[in-house]
């Protein structure tokens, strides 16, 4: 008898401290929330240092001519490989794909073959990859037809250009906070949470924005914006 109440007691006991510790979490959650929602931005403007040229050359051929069609095609990748060479772009730069063929039609039914040669290069030397690009009457002068060609632009530390970034729209997002609380009583305090956005690179004063972000590669020069936001206690 005197087991059971022993037992009795100490349930008695648990039951009343939990109540009390949910009551008095329940308490704090029910309390009013002083924080400071706010956002910060920042932004930079940048100079890629890596360009990707992508190159297609193409030839036709008719349904019976198809090897003399991989010839030239051959031919003019030669023909192109040894320019590129020799205006200093080194094997290492140069990546040549699989030709591809892709049967054509006309009104009479299938008339013959494309086939395509895609070269792509990518430099640090941007200045002479698009020398080369955008000036093409050298490559024509050798009888070289370039169906396709695109500049790409890319920064090799985009990573740490990033990172500062975030910490320069963390910095924003205080001063930002502090401005809030300026002619009041309430001081800043700790971050209780901090979220960053996506990045948008874009081409110079682009308005341009996705909820899933950008990265503009047409443009060597470019700009990068970030937002943040952070959650402020308020003292």
């Amino acid at each position: 008898m005197k087991s059971q109440l022993k037992i009795a007691t100490i349930v008695g006991l648990a039951l009343v401290l939990s109540a009390t510790i949910l009551g008095v979490f329940f308490y704090q959650a029910r309390q009013p929330q002083h924080t400071a929602s706010v956002t910060g931005s920042a932004s930079a403007e940048f100079e890629a240092d890596t360009v990707k040229w992508s190159i297609t050359l193409r030839e036709t051929a008719t349904p019976n001519q198809i090897k003399e069609g991989y010839l030239r095609l051959e031919e003019s990748t030669k023909k192109l490989l040894s320019e590129l060479q020799s205006k200093g772009i080194t094997k290492n730069d140069i990546t040549v794909k699989p030709i591809n063929a892709y049967k054509e039609y006309d009104n009479t039914g299938f008339s013959g073959y494309n086939l395509e040669q895609s070269i792509m290069v990518i430099s640090t030397d941007i200045d002479k990859i698009e020398s080369w690009a955008l000036s093409p009457s050298g490559l024509l002068e050798s009888g070289i037809i370039i169906q396709y060609s695109n500049l790409e632009y890319f920064y090799s530390d985009i990573d740490n250009l990033k990172k500062d970034l975030i910490s320069d729209a963390t910095v924003n997002a205080r001063d930002r906070a502090q401005k809030m609380l300026v002619n009041t009583d309430l001081t800043l305090g700790k971050i209780r949470s901090i979220r960053s956005g996506v990045f948008q690179i874009t081409e110079p004063y682009s308005t341009m924005v996705s909820s899933s972000g950008i990265y503009d590669t047409s443009t060597r020069d470019k700009q990068i914006s970030i937002t943040v936001h952070a959650v402020f206690e308020l003292k």
